[in-house]
């Protein structure tokens, strides 16, 4: 095995390892469906919708249609429903191709 090929061994392991212990956060991908509230300009995620004080001018939507509507969060309960924290970057990685549940993917979210 020539020099080269060790290095680069090593440095994947390395890299690998160190994913464990490097901490991101996950957003919702855009399409998790939302709740948006044309008359207030806002939307609100399901698990935060019994509390949200909304009109009757709504319409179910996904994450990023109601982002490109220009749409603030109803309330800081649909701001933390939308990100996942302190995920260990593999984890994360295995998250994002689908190998791994996401918090985002409970029965509440559909």
């Amino acid at each position: 095995m020539n020099k080269w090929a060790k290095i680069s061994g090593i440095l994947f392991i390395l890299l690998f390892i160190s994913g464990f212990f490097i901490p991101i956060q996950l957003e919702a991908p855009p399409h998790v469906r939302m709740i948006v509230d044309h008359t207030y300009h806002v939307y609100v995620s399901p698990p935060c919708f019994n509390d949200a004080d909304l009109t009757n001018y709504l319409q179910e939507t996904d994450y990023k249609t109601a982002k490109e509507l220009g749409y603030e969060p109803e309330s800081s309960c649909t701001e933390t429903s939308l990100v996942e924290e302190s995920v260990p970057l593999n984890i994360a990685l295995l998250k994002m191709i689908g190998v791994v549940a996401t918090k985002w993917d409970a029965s509440v979210w559909e």
